[in-house]
């Protein structure tokens, strides 16, 4: 494996978009597949001709569609209900930056059958320049979302402290909403807080085989947060902050990473130990 990555100016492809890069890497006619967060519509996995298809979310309600295709496992991707070596490919969209990524892949390596294929398209949040997934949080009876609403200066999670941050957003905005930010930012538990190297760290550790791991800055929305108070408001220069950030961290750590499409695969002839998983389980 490769500790190389590359960077190209588009990996911001909608759901549609990352299915069908997934489904022109991986034959999925009559494969087995695990899917960590989500779950594609039961219609389009017929389309494919897929065997087995288990949506594996903590959020969603556990389930079986009719046809048996589909099945919803409303567990965390850390604890993988599948038995070893019992998968084709394991598929993922816009969910690593919610999960433990190192536990996460470990599973991962122990269901994939020799020869099977991770497919994960994320953002790692904490890389980038918004920093947040404020598509979490309800305000006034009302879900706000990051791309429109745009509340939050650029690089607000890495360049303020709590109640600098604080101070900033009560002098644009409610002191509720003012708080519930910077709750959101500090101390909310929606994101895991891994920079772009701790991902390519976990995959290297994984045992999996280096595919292919690209990633991009392009940031595809505006931000264009409130009016606050310009004494309070600090002109942020990415490469010092990253600088800063690579010394609080004691590793180099560039910023800016937005999405990241992280293809692995497991050894052909690679062995997984049993672990005394359900028999009844495909």
């Amino acid at each position: 494996m490769s500790p190389l990555s590359t960077v190209e100016p588009d990996l911001a492809m909608s759901e549609a978009e990352v299915f069908a890069d997934f489904a022109a890497r991986v034959d999925l006619e009559g494969a087995v597949v695990a899917e960590i967060g989500g779950a594609f519509p039961v219609e389009l996995l017929t389309r494919h001709a897929v065997g087995r298809w288990y949506s594996i979310d903590p959020n969603r309600s556990a389930e079986q569609d009719a046809g048996g295709v589909r099945e919803v496992l409303a567990v965390r991707a850390e604890e993988m209900p599948l038995p070893d070596a019992s998968v084709d490919a394991v598929f993922s969209c816009n969910a690593f930056q919610f999960l433990d990524v190192t536990a996460t892949l470990a599973q991962a390596a122990r269901v994939l059958r020799p020869g099977g294929l991770l497919y994960a398209h994320f953002g790692p949040i904490w890389s980038a320049v918004d920093g947040h997934q404020l598509e979490y949080v309800r305000h006034q009876g009302r879900d706000l979302a990051f791309w429109e609403d745009t509340l939050l200066p650029a690089w607000a999670h890495l360049a303020y402290g709590r109640e600098e941050l604080r101070a900033l957003l009560r002098s644009g905005l409610p002191a509720d909403l003012a708080d519930l930010l910077v709750e959101h930012v500090h101390d909310g538990d929606t994101i895991n807080r891994s920079f772009f190297e701790d991902y390519v760290a976990a995959a290297l550790g994984s045992g999996l085989d280096w595919v292919r791991v690209s990633a991009t800055s392009r940031l595809d929305y505006q931000i264009t947060p409130p009016e606050y108070d310009a004494a309070l408001l600090r002109k942020v220069d990415p490469a010092e902050l990253a600088a800063e950030v690579s010394r609080r961290r004691g590793v180099r750590t560039q910023l800016g990473i937005r999405d990241v499409l992280m293809v692995l695969r497991k050894p052909a002839g690679a062995e997984t130990p049993d672990h005394g998983a359900d028999p009844a389980m495909p």
